[in-house]
């Protein structure tokens, strides 16, 4: 048998899939961007990206910056993940930066002769209606006198051979197959199994009670990734449009009705998209996308605004006392509470 390398995968689906997303979303940006009239570029303010009033980086920005390289670093020592199947022996090495520990899983620098080996088992799990969860939580386990050793099963793909992960079909479609029948197709389970030869390889499906078991998959139902994807663009316009490219302040009283209006028809179109769907993530889907549809309208007036006024007018106002200004004919600008120190 040739010498078979295998590179770690910490998703399951083709990498195809999540870069049409990502296009899909910023497909969406650019298009509601053009139609609002997008400002120039000069106006951009980054900085209210990162900076509170005072000029100071806010502790959330810290917190997600610790986060993401917490993420950056395990990401990269997955890069470093390799197993080496050959005629004498399986090489194991797993940093343990990847995390993977935290899992139960094997990390570490392994030899494994396959003489030593004593038996191969796989566990698939069931019981969870998320078949990419239910891949995730099954495990192989590969028994020696000494140790044992946990992997899984499905995450790993041979350097030089075809993807053999989840296509948009079986993510997004009603994929009727088994669990324990695209783990058994794996290529690292085919590949131990014809090398181990004559030892004992069993396939014992495992019964999920966790908190995710019997869960509804929401990437199986068209009208939830509907919403998803609607979520997803309204709360990433919502938050590029208020903070970088909107630099102005409303006065005056803010109408209430384009909020509730706004926020009920969005909530039900996503009761009309979720239909089928569980009870629960039927409603929870649609009042969630009700209430970020509700927020996005904010930089939406501010933005119709820009557009439908006349050109600006120079008008000078009173200040009264600090942050406070007034006009005999134009509402009080009140910025008492802004914490901005030049007012």
């Amino acid at each position: 048998m040739a010498t078979q390398r295998f590179r770690y995968s910490a998703g399951i689906i083709k990498n195809g899939i999540p870069i049409i997303i990502a296009g899909l979303v910023l497909a969406f940006l650019a298009t509601a961007f053009v139609v609002l009239n997008l400002p120039n570029p000069s106006e951009l303010d980054l900085t209210q990206l990162y900076l509170n009033a005072e000029g100071e980086v806010d502790i959330e920005v810290q917190l997600f910056g610790l986060v993401l390289g917490v993420v950056c670093i395990a990401m990269l020592a997955n890069r470093r993940v390799r197993l080496i199947l050959n005629n004498e022996s399986l090489a194991i090495h797993i940093p343990k930066l990847t995390g993977l520990g935290f899992m139960g899983l094997t990390t570490g620098t392994h030899r494994i002769p396959l003489g030593a080996i004593e038996s191969v088992e796989l566990t698939p799990v069931t019981g969870i209606r998320n078949i990419g969860q239910a891949i995730q939580q099954s495990r192989l386990s590969i028994v020696t006198r000494e140790k044992t050793y946990c992997l899984q099963p499905y995450n790993f793909l041979i350097e030089g051979g075809p993807d053999h992960r989840m296509g948009f079909g079986s993510v997004f479609g009603k994929s009727r197959t088994k669990v324990e029948a695209l783990l058994i197709e794996a290529p690292l389970v085919q590949a131990l199994s014809l090398a181990t030869k004559g030892v004992s390889f069993t396939s014992t499906p495992a019964e999920s009670t966790g908190p995710l078991a019997g869960h509804f998959n929401l990437m199986q139902h068209k009208g939830m990734v509907i919403q998803m994807a609607l979520l997803a663009g309204l709360g990433a316009y919502a938050l590029v449009d208020y903070l970088m490219l909107t630099n102005y302040l409303v006065v005056g009283d803010m109408p209430i009705w384009p909020f509730v209006a706004g926020g009920l028809l969005a909530g039900a179109l996503g009761i009309r998209l979720g239909k089928g769907a569980p009870r629960a993530e039927h409603l929870g889907l649609a009042i969630l996308l009700g209430l970020i549809t509700a927020a996005a309208i904010y930089p939406g007036l501010q933005r119709y605004t820009l557009i439908a006024s006349q050109a600006p007018v120079e008008i000078t106002y009173q200040m009264t006392e600090s942050g406070y200004f007034e006009h005999a004919s134009f509402p009080d600008i009140d910025q008492r509470k802004s914490g901005i120190f030049e007012y």
